[in-house]
């Protein structure tokens, strides 16, 4: 496309020579006799390159410089003075012209000025485009930017509120566990060693007889939550609720070497907390832990599940429980040989536990042998 020239002079003869020429080379050319004209042409040709009289009847061509530029600081413009004027030249370019000619016209070396100034404006308008795609671009990525963060904000509450509820069930840790990766939550389960502690109030059924169902309901409300404090403090996972009873697993879904440890601190820190709050009727808790292999995983449905442990190894926890007096804490063999070294006990002997033709060896867990005994 033909690059558009402006021709502003007011000389007749000089102006239709020079549109001639510059037609002839390839330019598409408009011309004009004044200044107020030319700032007219300017608006409505919309040329390249305006090439002005500095000398001109009602508006000079400086004047309409200063006012194309204003307009348009990309335009490409060349102004015309006579020759000897090179003050008048210098003021020119000071306004803001790209460049000179002297008459009468060299208009080879013409030619060639024009032909760069229209270059560098070229230049100088593709310069403006890309800068505003970019600036475009920059706003577009700043918005996309914003949004992003808005919705980051809200996945960071619900992932927050998420925890929040998780950790009314789960410890902290493992509340994270699951929401890293939610497939963790999945059904199935896997093979691996934990400790049990079963936790129950010992004389319930003769307490619930001489309550009023809302007074039952808020003396295991207090058990409950001293028991759930004492599991969730020592890093357990609060597996159900069974009535008065409490059902709490260690070793998973995070490894804890000291799983066995951490279980009879859990029962040792209960039993003292039932005591110091002096419930009125007073309570009386029985303690059954054991150590084993079992399976730990999702228990249920799509629609409901329960994470829990099954196997051998929880039914001898139970049955443990099921033996102890009140405020008794009995272990397994297998929880015994793995505090040993932390917690004073007595053996026992064997015991018969229900639905297993073997019996089992028993513990009492008596204190910590970092503190006074518990009894």
């Amino acid at each position: 496309m033909a690059a558009r020239i402006l021709l502003a002079d007011d000389n007749d003869p000089f102006r239709e020579a020079t549109a001639q020429l510059l037609e002839r080379v390839g330019y598409s050319v408009a011309t004009v006799g004044d200044g107020r004209q030319a700032l007219q042409a300017v608006a409505e040709f919309r040329p390249d390159l305006v090439l002005l009289d500095v000398i001109m009847p009602g508006m000079s061509g400086i004047d309409v410089l200063k006012q194309v530029r204003e307009q348009d600081p990309l335009i490409g413009i060349v102004m015309m003075t006579a020759f000897g004027s090179e003050d008048v030249a210098v003021d020119a370019l000071t306004a803001g012209a790209d460049d000179y000619l002297t008459k009468p016209l060299d208009y080879e070396e013409a030619f060639i000025k024009l032909e760069k100034v229209l270059e560098r404006s070229q230049l100088r308008r593709e310069r403006q485009r890309l800068q505003q795609e970019l600036e475009a671009a920059h706003r577009e990525l700043q918005a996309k930017y914003e949004e992003l963060e808005a919705s980051y904000g809200r996945i960071r509450e619900l992932e927050e509120k998420t925890r929040e509820l998780f950790e009314r069930y789960l410890p902290s840790q493992v509340a994270q566990y699951l929401i890293d990766d939610p497939s963790r939550a999945n059904l199935g389960g896997e093979r691996r060693e934990v400790t049990i502690l079963f936790a129950d109030l010992r004389g319930f059924t003769a307490l619930a007889e001489k309550m009023s169902p809302e007074r039952l309901i808020e003396v295991v409300n207090g058990y409950l939550s001293l028991a759930t404090g004492s599991i969730l403090a020592e890093g357990g996972v609060l597996d159900k609720f069974m009535g008065d009873a409490v059902m709490a697993l260690y070793n998973s879904p995070l490894a804890q070497p000291d799983h066995a440890l951490r279980a009879v601190k859990t029962a040792f820190a209960l039993r003292e907390s039932v005591k110091q709050r002096s419930m009125e009727p007073a309570l009386r808790v029985g303690f059954g832990i054991n150590t084993g292999e079992a399976v730990v995983g999702n228990v249920g449905s799509e629609a409901l599940m329960n994470y829990t442990a099954m196997g051998d190894a929880v039914n001898v926890a139970f049955r443990l429980q099921e033996q102890a007096k009140a405020q008794q804490i009995l272990l397994s063999r297998a929880t015994y040989e793995q505090v040993k070294d932390s917690v004073e006990a007595r053996p026992l002997g064997l015991m018969r536990i229900k639905r297993r033709t073997e019996e089992a060896e028993v513990f009492e867990a008596l204190a910590l042998k970092t503190g006074k005994p518990e009894r």
